[in-house]
């Protein structure tokens, strides 16, 4: 995940990439694993903001750590920060 922080998660070239590996990693129990997934996520915002953060929200709304969430809105203020924070989860899907 690291790999798609900063000037990479900014260009936009990779933001299918980076997503899918998300989908691969949003279970993690490392707590390590999960603030790379935010940070990911935060830097690929700036780049494809509208689809980040729908899937961020798709995120909270399936009861992913907040740890994940809370890294990926870390650059967000107002309004945006507060939707998100609003949401609550509609069911906790687990990964056995």
């Amino acid at each position: 995940m690291v790999a798609f922080v900063r000037k990479i998660g900014e260009s936009g070239d990779f933001t299918n990439d980076a997503l899918e590996l998300c989908n691969n990693l949003i279970w993690d129990k490392e707590d390590y694993v999960r603030k790379g997934v935010g940070w990911a996520l935060k830097d690929n915002m700036r780049s494809a903001k509208r689809r980040v953060l729908d899937y961020v929200k798709s995120l909270r709304r399936n009861g992913v750590s907040s740890v994940i969430t809370l890294y990926a809105i870390r650059d967000l203020k107002g309004k945006e920060r507060e939707e998100v924070l609003k949401i609550k989860p509609s069911c906790k899907l687990e990964r056995a």
